[in-house]
């Protein structure tokens, strides 16, 4: 049986069992599957197997890590628990060294998500809280810009603490500005997106802005920033990690 099978026969069994549950009564609810799940895939396998597995966007990481990834990096290097899909920081395990700060001049990309399969392999990190998106029939999008990385010294040669679930320490900080959007799949046949969203009050296309963090356009015309001026333009934002293995 072929993949476009496999996932229909598990859809159609899903809405046969969702029937059933209206039928049995309301307490009853048939569970959602993904592509991943009716692939017989486990999203932490895909996550373990992504692409650039360890070198992760973070643009939708708690806040709280990234305030933990920036307090922690001021006081040495930053070690992490890298685990399917989630990356946590470890604040209690501490390890001398420091980061020095190169400028770059800045560079813009941009990442396109219209599934599962795109969502694990290019945001892993991000795959939980974004699921939710696709499955209700939407694309991502992630527009960033880089300006500068926050460089490892050296690596760490001990550490001290909690560490016992260490996997790897931060050896890159790569910051700029980001900003993910999600927008409505065309439907077959159709040549643009449809749907609405407010923006400031008005109808703007389909396009449905999640996260952001500083100024795409401003970043991307900005010469090379020193790291005093990378603070106060609004381009400072961590974007994606660089990680390297504890030995």
């Amino acid at each position: 049986m072929n993949r476009t099978a496999r996932v229909f026969s598990l859809l159609v069994a899903s809405f046969a069992l969702s029937s059933a549950g209206c039928v049995a009564g309301a307490g009853v609810k048939a569970q959602e599957l993904s592509v991943a799940d009716a692939e017989g895939k486990d999203p932490a396998e895909l996550c373990k197997n992504a692409l650039d597995r360890e070198n992760p966007f973070i643009v939708e990481w708690p806040g709280t890590h990234k305030v933990e990834l920036e307090s922690i990096s001021k006081r040495g290097l930053v070690m992490v628990r890298l685990q399917g899909c989630k990356l946590d920081v470890l604040p209690r395990c501490e390890a001398a060294g420091a980061y020095n700060y190169e400028s770059v001049t800045p560079s813009r990309d941009k990442l396109e998500i219209n599934d599962d399969n795109d969502l694990f392999s290019k945001l892993p990190i991000a795959s939980q809280s974004l699921k939710a998106e696709l499955a209700s029939g939407r694309k991502l999008s992630l527009d960033y810009v880089l300006v500068g990385q926050k460089l490892a010294k050296a690596e760490p040669a001990e550490l001290s603490g909690d560490c016992a679930q260490a996997t790897h320490y931060v050896r890159t900080i790569s910051i700029g500005a980001y900003n993910m959007e999600s927008a409505a799949k065309a439907k077959a046949g159709a040549d643009i997106d449809v749907g609405i969203v407010a923006v400031g009050g008005h109808s703007d296309s389909s396009r449905q802005r999640l996260k952001n963090s500083g100024d795409l356009e401003a970043c991307s015309s900005k010469t090379e920033l020193d790291e005093k001026a990378v603070k106060t333009s609004g381009c400072g934002a961590p974007v994606r990690l660089g990680l390297a293995p504890l030995h």
